[in-house]
Parts: C-alpha cells; structure tokens; sequence
C-alpha cells in the first residue's frame, strides 16, 4: 500500500511547503522551519503518488518531468483511474509505474510555469 501524503503550495507567498495534516478550512504544516496554519483556499495541495523518479525524488501531483528526452515534458496529473503524466502540449498519457525509472522530474507547475511553455 501506497504511503499517502502531500504538500502544498501557498498561493500568496509562492512558497512550497509540507504538511502535517488538512481539514476543510485549515492545512497546517511547517515553512523554513516554522509551525504554520493556513486556510485551505490559500493553497494548492500536491498528493504524492507513491513513486520516486530515478534520482529518488518523490513523484508528486504538479510535478513536471521528462522521460530523457527534454523537450518533451510531462505534467502529473489526475485522469480517470488515478495520477498519471500528461504531455504537455499533447492530449496523450503514459503510465508513471510502468516508466519509473525512466522519470526525471525538473520542477513543478508553480513554481516554475516556464517549463509548460516552448
């Protein structure tokens, strides 16, 4: 079984962090260091997919990555069954257990939008 846990993305500051736990009005967690509790519409929470790319990196939902080509990149996102990568630019899927170890994530869509661009 899959280990279930998230991170989040505060949308006001920019800033990525992880998480203790969330409800329906709070996520709270730690930045630099630093006890915090933020309201949940201030922030986008990224769930980990349970894998880890081929630098050991945790895969998680909004991640950007590639399959060693750089020029074509994918985003995590969630279809139908479950998280998947979608290429960017491109309506097509792949399977992210099927080409683990083929993963190299290179950032995330917050904070580093440039990558879904040509």
């Amino acid at each position: 079984m899959r280990e279930i846990k998230y991170r989040a993305f505060d949308k006001a500051s920019g800033i990525m962090f992880g998480i203790d736990g969330f409800d329906k009005k709070y996520v709270w967690g730690y930045k630099a260091g630093v006890k915090i509790k933020v309201k949940r519409n201030e922030v986008i929470l990224m769930q980990y997919t349970g894998l880890q790319d081929k630098n050991g990196k945790e895969i998680r939902e909004g991640d950007i990555f590639h399959l060693g080509d750089k020029n074509i990149k994918y985003q995590v996102v969630w279809n139908d069954t479950g998280l998947q990568g979608k290429q960017i630019r491109s309506s097509s899927y792949t399977d992210l257990q099927y080409w683990g170890n083929c993963i190299e994530v290179i950032g995330n869509i917050y904070e580093n939008p440039e990558l879904t661009k040509e």
